[in-house]
């Protein structure tokens, strides 16, 4: 299923492009980071809110977020791949399975002690 479309009000067209150091990049990156954002989100909350307001709902560290939308690119590929070919690869019940004991024993309680 396809993300639905986005009003033209909500589409981000527009470029504002300035200059930093080396280090200031490095900071804002790394900022931006330790928030769960990309850098052009970090500085387009910074700009327009004057601050970084990191959802409370994501307890999961940055790095394992990652990791996990990766995953879910990779199945969405393999679904679009089985789609294609009418029938699923041949290995994708067993990987999923060691997916979901793999996911179930890295975030056992990773909620209560996720948070940093």
């Amino acid at each position: 299923m396809a993300r639905p479309k986005k009003d033209p009000d909500e589409l981000r067209t527009e470029t504002l492009a300035f200059r930093l150091t080396p280090a200031e990049r490095v900071r804002i990156e790394q900022a931006a980071a330790q928030a769960g954002l990309g850098p052009s989100a970090y500085a387009r909350m910074q700009a327009l809110k004057g601050r970084v307001v990191v959802p409370e709902h994501r307890t999961l560290h940055p790095d394992l977020f990652d990791e996990l939308r990766r995953i879910g690119v990779n199945l969405n590929q393999l679904t679009r791949l089985a789609h294609i070919r009418e029938e699923p690869p041949p290995d994708l019940p067993r990987l999923c399975t060691a997916l979901d004991r793999f996911l179930a024993q890295e975030l056992s309680g990773y909620g209560a002690q996720g948070r940093s």
